[in-house]
Protein backbone atom coordinates (compact mmCIF):
# COMPACT_ATOMS: atom_id res chain seq x y z
CA UNK A 1 0.00 0.00 0.00
CA UNK A 2 1.73 3.71 -0.87
CA UNK A 3 1.15 5.99 2.02
CA UNK A 4 1.45 9.66 2.08
CA UNK A 5 4.07 10.95 5.15
CA UNK A 6 3.03 14.39 4.31
CA UNK A 7 -0.44 15.89 3.96
CA UNK A 8 -1.82 19.18 4.90
CA UNK A 9 -5.74 19.10 5.43
CA UNK A 10 -7.88 22.14 7.09
CA UNK A 11 -11.79 22.56 8.13
CA UNK A 12 -14.37 23.72 5.75
CA UNK A 13 -14.97 26.99 7.25
CA UNK A 14 -11.09 28.15 7.25
CA UNK A 15 -9.84 26.05 4.22
CA UNK A 16 -9.85 29.16 1.64
CA UNK A 17 -8.78 31.83 3.61
CA UNK A 18 -6.00 29.78 4.49
CA UNK A 19 -5.02 28.90 1.56
CA UNK A 20 -5.42 32.68 0.25
CA UNK A 21 -3.07 33.58 3.06
CA UNK A 22 -0.25 30.52 2.44
CA UNK A 23 -0.53 30.89 -1.13
CA UNK A 24 0.18 34.66 -0.34
CA UNK A 25 3.43 33.95 1.82
CA UNK A 26 4.88 31.17 -0.39
CA UNK A 27 4.23 31.68 -4.28
CA UNK A 28 2.42 28.71 -4.76
CA UNK A 29 -0.76 27.51 -5.53
CA UNK A 30 -2.42 24.66 -4.43
CA UNK A 31 -3.05 21.67 -6.35
CA UNK A 32 -6.50 21.03 -4.60
CA UNK A 33 -8.83 22.26 -2.23
CA UNK A 34 -7.17 20.72 0.85
CA UNK A 35 -10.32 19.48 2.62
CA UNK A 36 -10.39 15.75 3.92
CA UNK A 37 -12.92 15.33 1.08
CA UNK A 38 -10.11 16.98 -1.49
CA UNK A 39 -7.48 15.06 -0.28
CA UNK A 40 -9.34 11.98 -0.48
CA UNK A 41 -10.00 12.39 -4.43
CA UNK A 42 -6.68 13.35 -4.65
CA UNK A 43 -5.46 9.89 -3.15
CA UNK A 44 -8.03 8.31 -5.40
CA UNK A 45 -6.51 10.09 -8.58
CA UNK A 46 -3.26 9.21 -7.97
CA UNK A 47 -3.53 5.59 -6.76
CA UNK A 48 -2.43 6.55 -2.68
CA UNK A 49 -3.97 4.09 -0.57
CA UNK A 50 -3.84 6.26 2.95
CA UNK A 51 -2.26 9.80 4.38
CA UNK A 52 -0.55 11.03 7.27
CA UNK A 53 -2.84 14.22 7.74
CA UNK A 54 -1.21 17.22 9.34
CA UNK A 55 -2.83 20.83 10.85
CA UNK A 56 -0.09 23.28 12.56
CA UNK A 57 -0.79 25.32 15.47
CA UNK A 58 0.05 28.85 14.80
CA UNK A 59 -1.50 30.35 18.27
CA UNK A 60 -1.51 27.78 21.81
CA UNK A 61 -4.98 28.39 21.82
CA UNK A 62 -5.94 26.14 18.64
CA UNK A 63 -4.60 23.12 20.03
CA UNK A 64 -6.83 21.77 21.56
CA UNK A 65 -9.43 22.30 18.98
CA UNK A 66 -7.16 21.46 16.22
CA UNK A 67 -6.57 17.53 18.66
CA UNK A 68 -10.12 17.25 18.67
CA UNK A 69 -11.36 17.68 14.90
CA UNK A 70 -8.42 15.26 14.25
CA UNK A 71 -9.50 12.56 15.93
CA UNK A 72 -12.43 13.08 14.74
CA UNK A 73 -10.50 11.87 11.37
CA UNK A 74 -9.65 8.99 13.03
CA UNK A 75 -13.04 7.72 11.72
CA UNK A 76 -11.95 7.67 7.82
CA UNK A 77 -9.50 4.73 8.21
CA UNK A 78 -7.23 5.94 4.89
CA UNK A 79 -6.28 8.87 7.23
CA UNK A 80 -3.22 8.73 9.91
CA UNK A 81 -3.62 12.06 11.78
CA UNK A 82 -0.89 13.68 13.58
CA UNK A 83 -1.85 16.00 16.08
CA UNK A 84 -0.42 19.88 16.84
CA UNK A 85 1.14 21.40 19.63
CA UNK A 86 2.52 24.81 20.63
CA UNK A 87 5.59 25.23 22.49
CA UNK A 88 4.29 27.70 23.96
CA UNK A 89 0.96 26.36 25.65
CA UNK A 90 0.43 26.76 29.37
CA UNK A 91 -1.01 23.06 30.12
CA UNK A 92 1.91 21.38 27.49
CA UNK A 93 1.48 18.03 29.91
CA UNK A 94 -2.49 18.26 29.38
CA UNK A 95 -2.16 18.99 25.66
CA UNK A 96 -0.07 15.48 24.84
CA UNK A 97 -2.11 13.43 27.33
CA UNK A 98 -4.98 14.13 25.33
CA UNK A 99 -3.23 13.66 22.19
CA UNK A 100 -2.23 9.92 23.17
CA UNK A 101 -5.76 9.30 24.87
CA UNK A 102 -7.15 10.55 21.51
CA UNK A 103 -5.17 7.66 20.00
CA UNK A 104 -3.41 9.85 16.94
CA UNK A 105 0.20 8.11 16.92
CA UNK A 106 2.18 11.86 16.29
CA UNK A 107 2.64 15.47 15.77
CA UNK A 108 3.48 18.02 13.41
CA UNK A 109 5.82 21.26 14.64
CA UNK A 110 7.03 23.94 12.70
CA UNK A 111 9.35 26.32 14.00
CA UNK A 112 8.75 29.36 11.36
CA UNK A 113 5.17 29.43 11.17
CA UNK A 114 4.31 28.37 15.36
CA UNK A 115 7.44 31.28 16.30
CA UNK A 116 9.63 29.26 18.21
CA UNK A 117 13.76 28.57 18.03
CA UNK A 118 15.17 24.78 18.52
CA UNK A 119 16.66 25.73 22.53
CA UNK A 120 13.11 27.23 22.86
CA UNK A 121 12.72 25.77 26.99
CA UNK A 122 8.89 25.14 25.68
CA UNK A 123 9.89 23.12 23.06
CA UNK A 124 12.54 21.39 25.36
CA UNK A 125 9.95 20.21 27.92
CA UNK A 126 7.37 19.09 25.18
CA UNK A 127 9.95 17.30 23.92
CA UNK A 128 11.00 15.60 27.40
CA UNK A 129 7.09 14.98 27.82
CA UNK A 130 6.37 13.35 24.26
CA UNK A 131 9.86 10.68 24.91
CA UNK A 132 8.95 7.45 23.35
CA UNK A 133 5.05 8.42 23.20
CA UNK A 134 4.47 9.80 20.03
CA UNK A 135 6.11 10.57 16.69
CA UNK A 136 7.52 14.28 16.04
CA UNK A 137 7.45 15.18 12.30
CA UNK A 138 9.63 18.18 12.29
CA UNK A 139 10.23 20.86 9.54
CA UNK A 140 13.58 21.32 8.28
CA UNK A 141 15.61 23.82 6.57
CA UNK A 142 14.30 26.79 4.43
CA UNK A 143 10.83 27.92 3.92
CA UNK A 144 9.21 27.33 -0.28
CA UNK A 145 9.75 31.36 -0.30
CA UNK A 146 13.55 32.18 1.87
CA UNK A 147 13.54 33.60 4.68
CA UNK A 148 16.97 35.15 6.01
CA UNK A 149 16.97 33.39 9.77
CA UNK A 150 16.41 30.05 9.23
CA UNK A 151 16.05 27.99 12.40
CA UNK A 152 15.69 24.12 11.89
CA UNK A 153 18.95 23.93 10.16
CA UNK A 154 20.68 20.79 10.22
CA UNK A 155 22.86 21.40 12.80
CA UNK A 156 20.58 22.34 15.47
CA UNK A 157 18.69 19.51 14.34
CA UNK A 158 21.41 16.88 14.96
CA UNK A 159 21.91 18.70 18.44
CA UNK A 160 18.12 18.62 19.37
CA UNK A 161 18.23 14.75 18.26
CA UNK A 162 21.41 14.10 20.05
CA UNK A 163 19.60 16.28 23.42
CA UNK A 164 16.47 14.24 22.72
CA UNK A 165 17.64 10.60 21.13
CA UNK A 166 14.23 8.64 22.43
CA UNK A 167 12.45 10.71 20.30
CA UNK A 168 11.48 9.24 17.43
CA UNK A 169 12.08 12.67 14.89
CA UNK A 170 10.77 12.67 11.13
CA UNK A 171 12.62 15.25 9.78
CA UNK A 172 10.59 16.77 6.92
CA UNK A 173 11.92 17.71 3.11
CA UNK A 174 14.63 15.14 3.53
CA UNK A 175 16.01 16.54 6.57
CA UNK A 176 16.31 19.98 5.58
CA UNK A 177 14.76 22.00 2.49
CA UNK A 178 17.48 23.46 0.36
CA UNK A 179 20.08 22.84 2.67
CA UNK A 180 20.52 19.40 1.55
CA UNK A 181 24.46 20.11 1.62
CA UNK A 182 24.47 20.10 5.04
CA UNK A 183 22.36 17.78 5.47
CA UNK A 184 24.55 15.37 3.47
CA UNK A 185 27.50 16.04 6.37
CA UNK A 186 25.63 16.31 9.62
CA UNK A 187 22.37 13.95 9.63
CA UNK A 188 22.90 11.18 7.09
CA UNK A 189 23.72 8.23 8.71
CA UNK A 190 21.90 9.55 11.95
CA UNK A 191 19.11 7.81 13.54
CA UNK A 192 16.52 10.21 12.34
CA UNK A 193 13.79 9.54 9.81
CA UNK A 194 13.65 11.49 6.93
CA UNK A 195 10.60 12.48 5.09
CA UNK A 196 11.17 12.57 1.41
CA UNK A 197 8.43 15.72 0.93
CA UNK A 198 8.21 18.70 -1.72
CA UNK A 199 11.97 17.79 -2.64
CA UNK A 200 11.25 16.63 -6.32
CA UNK A 201 11.73 19.00 -9.25
CA UNK A 202 13.90 21.19 -6.08
CA UNK A 203 16.85 18.84 -5.59
CA UNK A 204 18.44 16.95 -8.10
CA UNK A 205 17.57 13.47 -8.57
CA UNK A 206 20.93 12.16 -8.20
CA UNK A 207 21.40 14.47 -4.74
CA UNK A 208 17.95 12.67 -3.50
CA UNK A 209 19.54 9.56 -4.85
CA UNK A 210 22.32 9.78 -2.49
CA UNK A 211 21.03 10.73 0.55
CA UNK A 212 18.49 7.96 0.50
CA UNK A 213 20.75 5.34 -0.18
CA UNK A 214 23.77 6.88 2.23
CA UNK A 215 21.08 7.50 4.97
CA UNK A 216 19.33 3.96 3.83
CA UNK A 217 16.41 3.38 2.61
CA UNK A 218 14.73 1.72 5.55
CA UNK A 219 14.87 5.13 7.58
CA UNK A 220 13.45 7.41 4.80
CA UNK A 221 9.72 7.89 3.56
CA UNK A 222 7.42 9.53 1.20
CA UNK A 223 5.23 12.27 1.57
CA UNK A 224 3.95 14.57 -0.85
CA UNK A 225 3.17 17.82 0.69
CA UNK A 226 0.17 17.90 -0.41
CA UNK A 227 -1.45 20.47 -1.44
CA UNK A 228 1.25 22.28 -2.77
CA UNK A 229 2.83 19.53 -4.73
CA UNK A 230 0.96 16.89 -6.54
CA UNK A 231 1.42 12.88 -4.75
CA UNK A 232 1.79 11.94 -8.63
CA UNK A 233 5.03 14.46 -8.69
CA UNK A 234 6.47 12.85 -5.40
CA UNK A 235 5.82 8.92 -7.02
CA UNK A 236 7.01 9.56 -10.18
CA UNK A 237 10.56 10.82 -8.47
CA UNK A 238 11.00 7.93 -6.18
CA UNK A 239 10.43 6.10 -9.70
CA UNK A 240 13.68 7.66 -11.21
CA UNK A 241 16.11 6.79 -8.39
CA UNK A 242 16.66 3.31 -8.97
CA UNK A 243 15.51 2.06 -5.91
CA UNK A 244 14.94 -2.18 -5.46
CA UNK A 245 11.38 -3.37 -5.19
CA UNK A 246 11.67 -4.04 -1.61
CA UNK A 247 13.47 -0.62 -1.44
CA UNK A 248 10.90 1.19 -2.74
CA UNK A 249 8.35 -0.52 -1.30
CA UNK A 250 9.24 0.44 2.25
CA UNK A 251 9.83 4.30 1.15
CA UNK A 252 6.39 4.77 -0.54
CA UNK A 253 4.45 3.21 2.88
CA UNK A 254 6.19 -0.08 4.66
CA UNK A 255 8.51 1.67 6.45
CA UNK A 256 6.30 4.48 8.25
CA UNK A 257 3.56 1.67 8.86
CA UNK A 258 5.72 -0.07 10.45
CA UNK A 259 7.42 3.11 12.54
CA UNK A 260 3.81 4.21 13.41
CA UNK A 261 2.68 0.43 14.33
CA UNK A 262 -0.26 0.44 11.50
Amino acid sequence: MIVDSHAHVFPEHVVDRAMEVLSARSGVQPVARPTADGLLRHMDECGVGRAVVLAIATRAEQVRSITQWFSSLRAEERFIPFAALHPHSRDLEGDIGRVVDAGLPGVKLQPHFQGFSLDDPGLLRMLELIGEQLTVLLHGGQEIAPIEAVEPTPARLLALHRRFPEVRFILAHLGAYQQWEEVEALLVGEDVWLDASYVFGKCPDEQVRRIIRNHGPARVVWGSDFPWQTQREGLEGIGRLGLTAEEKAGVLGANLLQLLEE
